[in-house]
């Protein structure tokens, strides 16, 4: 089957190819997961990891994955291919990049439909007035109501076809356009409410001073994964944001470095803005996964405005959280369907149908198959576990390899075409042969030593 069955798509403007490659790494990780792991990982210090991390780690591979797909015009797998050869190492990287991107999409759009539904509970002031335990048992059982469930999940399933049905520019650049900017100017408004509470610069200045003191490897190791959680690289979609890119008229080392510092930007101000609330209202930092949908909402209540306040958090939460899942559904629908040869309509059907039949386990790992436990986990955990410690890190691995021992001078040499500010340095080699893979390597080893 051709790989040229799927129409070629294309960016409408460098500036909807970036806002819509910082929807895609913005996500979840910078809203919900980086406040909850800076609370439980030593705050400043953890910060100051996740920095680090994203310059000398993500930073690097985005600018890799980027110059593949703009380099052949397609996604990961026909790249690979196109390189290399059917059946070769190299084109697994591909397969295991689609394997993320699915895996995520099955069980990241649960927690995004639960945020939809808490838009509208929060608005209307369905929690107010409950207690933190309170707050606790009812997104509890809201996990428990499975037709419920399935409803907020079927929706937001619907909602996303038709967005990625619109195309690229029509559908992809469009919602991102709207989304993203919005999600800055909440960001930026509640960060500033946040400020203004009394106490609220201690958050602040805990939240960006580094106590090296609480340094660790689990701190470290916990900085890493979060990077590769926060900036959206090792799930080949940035491959396929690449090969919509015009080959002469793209910035690819600068437009790399923005999707990836603007993703950390994004997490600071989520921080900014939760942290001087909690700080303010004397709550735990360290709460958990459950930090935004069970503490924070009776901290918003309570304060002045909080309804505004709080409706506002989950909207921008959303538009994080939704933005990412199209990334996603734009880089596994593209790479699978270029490879099989389906039609971008075909692909999203059939990719779509596969997807939900995905989500259930994770929609029922608290009901009927709360005993299914592999490795001693339970079903949302057990996807997690192998999307972020197998099938992304050894994607990551390849693709590293991949660039230092097959691909450097065109790397190099194509990477540099429209680079107006600066250019991928030539010295970088033995990094990507060897300190990435090594490096991406001890997170997979100290993460899964973690589980068990």
């Amino acid at each position: 089957m051709s790989d040229q069955a799927v129409e070629k798509q294309q960016w409408g403007s460098a500036f909807g190819f970036i806002i819509t490659s910082i929807g895609y790494a913005v996500g979840l990780g910078a809203i919900w997961k980086f406040p909850y792991m800076i609370g439980m990982n030593g705050g400043g210090i953890f910060l100051l990891m996740c920095i680090i991390f994203a310059i000398i780690i993500a930073i690097p591979l985005c600018w890799a994955e980027l110059t593949i797909g703009r380099y052949t015009q397609k996604s990961y797998i026909s790249a690979m291919r196109e390189l290399n050869g059917k059946g070769t190492i190299w084109v697994a990287a591909g397969w295991l990049g689609a394997a993320t991107c699915t895996i995520m999409i099955s069980y990241y759009i649960t927690i995004v439909s639960d945020v939809m539904f808490y838009i509208f509970k929060f608005a209307s002031g369905g929690l107010k007035g409950m207690s933190i335990e309170e707050t606790s048992a009812y997104y509890s059982a809201l996990q428990t109501d499975m037709g419920f469930k399935w409803i907020t999940v079927l929706i937001l399933y619907a909602l996303t076809m038709v967005v990625i049905l619109g195309g690229v520019q029509k559908g992809l650049e469009r919602a991102n356009k709207i989304l993203i900017p919005g999600l800055f100017i909440f960001l930026v408004v509640l960060a500033i409410r946040g400020l203004m509470l009394p106490g609220g610069i201690d958050g602040v200045v805990w939240m960006f001073t580094p106590d090296f003191s609480v340094l660790s490897s689990s701190v470290v190791m916990a900085g890493l994964n979060q990077c590769f959680f926060l900036a959206g690289v090792g799930m080949a979609s940035l491959v396929s944001f690449g090969s919509y890119l015009d080959r002469e008229n793209s910035d690819i080392p600068f437009s790399g470095s923005v999707i990836i510092l603007s993703n950390l930007v994004v997490a600071m101000l989520a921080g900014v803005a939760i942290f001087t609330a909690l700080f303010s209202y004397d709550m735990e930092l360290a709460s958990g996964s459950g930090l935004v949908f069970m503490t924070m909402p009776y901290v918003f209540y309570d304060m002045p405005g909080g309804v505004l306040w709080g409706t506002l958090f989950f909207v921008l939460l959303f538009a994080a959280g939704w933005s990412s899942v199209l990334g996603l559904y734009e880089g596994s629908i593209s790479i699978v369907s270029e490879a099989v040869g389906w039609t971008r309509k075909k692909g999203t059907v059939i990719m779509t149908i596969i997807l939900i039949v995905l989500s259930a386990p994770t929609v029922f790992s608290t009901t009927i198959w709360a005993n299914v436990r592999p490795l001693g986990m339970d079903l949302f955990t057990f996807m997690d576990f192998v999307a972020m410690l197998v099938t992304l890190p050894i994607g990551a691995i390849i693709t590293s390899i991949f660039i230092a021992t097959k691909f450097w001078d065109r790397f190099l040499e194509h990477s540099s075409v429209g680079a107006k500010y600066f250019k991928v340095p030539k010295f970088l080699k033995p990094w990507y042969l060897v300190v990435l893979p090594v490096v991406t390597a001890a997170v997979v080893i100290v993460g899964v030593m973690g589980y068990f």
